[in-house]
């Protein structure tokens, strides 16, 4: 197994914690001035100069221009610096690869897509090293001093320790070593991920968790996924790739959502309703702070909001208060998206294990 190519400095766990919770906060959050990143992390202007001097000296971070300020001294923003590394992330379905390289916040910077004929699993692998390729070769004109790290993968399927494809219905693979095959065509160190979860770990860290430390994930297209992050983690088990969201719960005139044909005003306003019931139901055991709802699906869902919003009342206690929806348009980079997700938070050092 290759391990992340990145300089030893990048790994979080070499760094002492406080300098570890300063770069991580900065990565998720963005540019913050000084004193708004040693009162968020409870640290005194002091120790904070003592944390950040190394980082900026090894530059890992970045820092700006003083900022005028009407009150006291002038204001000086910290970043991270996000040409230290970049990553590729790559999403698997049964009718397309996605491919797309980020840098370390995870903006896209180049992508490619080709679709599939022929779901044998070393086809598929040999294709993706082969689209992976030429967005490498692209990313080197473009962004000449941006190494690429790792490669993070997602799959619709059971993953075993980040590895082994154990079963991905979709694609009728079983038993599948594609982080082996990957890494043999690439060089590069490699990561597979269920979808759903790393499409939640993305959310988690750049998108509704910048706000709600406890929130769901739905998705409705050819499936129905179901994700929840509480304290800002992705609870995650060993059920974890079975589509634990069945017939049995969605119900028997549950709508196709799949894409597969376009949907009348009628049906997409009775197929929004039915999902808001499912909302409901999910966040009536859940209690979240926010509702994101994905999926090649939830383009049907726009424009339904009410319908929606009444699906959602019909199941929820009549005081109880609305929830945030957060519609996402579905596009499988955003899903790739997730895939790099999972790979930073593999290179930093942070995520709780490799994958499920």
């Amino acid at each position: 197994m290759n391990t992340p190519t990145v300089p030893e400095r990048l790994t979080l766990d070499t760094l002492p914690p406080s300098a570890r919770r300063v770069y991580l906060e900065l990565l998720r959050y963005g540019p913050l001035p000084r004193t708004q990143l040693a009162e968020r992390l409870g640290l005194s202007a002091a120790s904070l100069t003592r944390v950040t001097t190394p980082l900026v000296e090894a530059e890992l971070m970045l820092q700006g221009a003083p900022v005028p300020s009407e009150v006291g001294r002038p204001a000086i923003p910290l970043s991270v610096n996000l040409t230290s590394f970049a990553l590729i992330g790559l999403s698997i379905t049964h009718e397309s690869l996605v491919a797309i390289a980020t840098d370390a916040r995870a903006t896209v910077l180049d992508s490619r897509t080709l679709s599939l004929t022929d779901l044998q699993p070393n086809t598929v692998l040999r294709e993706a090293g082969t689209l992976i390729a030429q967005l490498r070769e692209s990313l080197a004109a473009s962004h000449p001093a941006l190494p690429v790290a790792a490669i993070g993968v997602n799959i619709g399927a059971q993953i075993d320790g980040g590895r082994v494809v154990r079963e991905a219905p979709f694609l009728e693979w079983t038993n599948v070593r594609a982080a082996d095959r990957l890494e043999e065509l690439t060089g590069l160190p490699v990561l597979i991920v269920h979808d759903l979860t790393s499409l939640a770990e993305a959310e988690n860290w750049f998108g509704a968790g910048l706000e709600a430390s406890r929130f769901i994930v739905v998705t409705v297209g050819i499936g129905t996924g179901f994700a929840l992050v509480m304290d800002g983690r992705v609870i995650t088990d060993e059920n974890t790739g079975f589509g634990t969201i069945t017939e049995a719960i969605r119900g028997a005139d549950w709508p196709d959502l799949s894409g597969a044909r376009p949907l009348t005003a009628e049906e997409s306003a009775r197929a929004a309703r039915k999902v808001g019931r499912l909302v409901g139901t999910a966040a009536a055991f859940t209690m979240p702070q926010a509702v994101v709802i994905s999926g090649e699906g939830a383009r049907f869902l726009a424009g339904n909001e009410e319908e929606l919003d009444a699906g959602i009342a019909e199941v929820r206690h009549v005081s109880a208060s609305g929830l945030d929806i957060q519609l996402r348009e579905h596009d499988f980079a955003f899903w790739a998206r997730g895939a790099a997700t999972a790979a930073i938070q593999w290179i930093l050092g942070v995520s709780d294990e490799a994958a499920r």
